[in-house]
């Protein structure tokens, strides 16, 4: 069992709130759900109960049962920050980075060489969360982002054949909105990422011949 003095608890407990505000601060400045008051207190509440897991310690306790309940509780906080948008799924990141500071506030609370642990980590996080987006954003420039919007007489069975020519060029679909007309056309609107210099009109050639389709233009 661990002897913990009080100073060196507070100290812990104010190591896994920096370290958590650290990546929370990068989170707040994306104005992402969980951001700067979240990633503390998830940091120090786990802080906090991998402290009280080595101070209850004894001949017949397990510490690591209380760890293992945080690794699976911190899942339900991090659902909540997924956010469904018809086919398009945002919070991911967000919800991984909780994930994540929960255990770098683990870390912080039991100390010793985990302190340092706890501290490159938070380091690769916030260098993660902000240098990689920056990167992804200067990737996306070089692309162009277009809407297809596809009428359908047969209904919703044609977008299969929609999706593998649109794959077959290399265009991502970021999401797909759809609707059904009292004539009983589908309409589908697929919103695209499409890569630099792409022939349009060898796409626009492959989409004719689809005999599913009765119309579709661009955006």
């Amino acid at each position: 069992m661990d002897n913990l003095n009080l100073f060196t608890m507070i100290l812990r407990l104010l190591l896994a709130a920096a370290l958590g505000g650290l990546i929370g601060l990068e989170r707040e400045a994306h104005g992402r759900p969980a951001g700067l008051r979240t990633h503390i207190l998830v940091s120090l509440g786990a802080g906090l109960f991998t402290i009280i897991s080595q101070s209850y310690g004894g001949p017949q306790s397990d510490p690591s049962r209380i760890a293992s309940q945080i690794v699976s509780g911190i899942g339900f906080l991090g659902a909540g920050t997924i956010i469904r948008q018809g086919s398009i799924i945002r919070g991911l990141t967000t919800a991984a980075s909780l994930w994540t500071t929960a255990a770098i506030g683990m870390a912080a609370g039991r100390g010793g060489d985990l302190t340092y642990l706890a501290i490159v980590a938070s380091v690769i996080v916030f260098v993660t969360l902000s240098t990689i987006t920056r990167i992804e954003h200067l990737m996306l420039e070089r692309q162009s982002i277009h809407d297809l919007t596809v009428v359908l007489p047969g209904g919703r069975s044609g977008i299969t054949s929609i999706m593998e020519i649109l794959s077959r060029f290399g265009i991502s679909v970021l999401g797909i909105r759809s609707e059904e007309t009292e004539a009983g056309l589908f309409i589908a609107r697929l919103h695209l990422r499409i890569p630099p210099g792409l022939d349009m009109a060898s796409v626009n050639s492959e989409l004719t011949t689809l005999p599913e389709i009765r119309s579709f233009s661009w955006e």
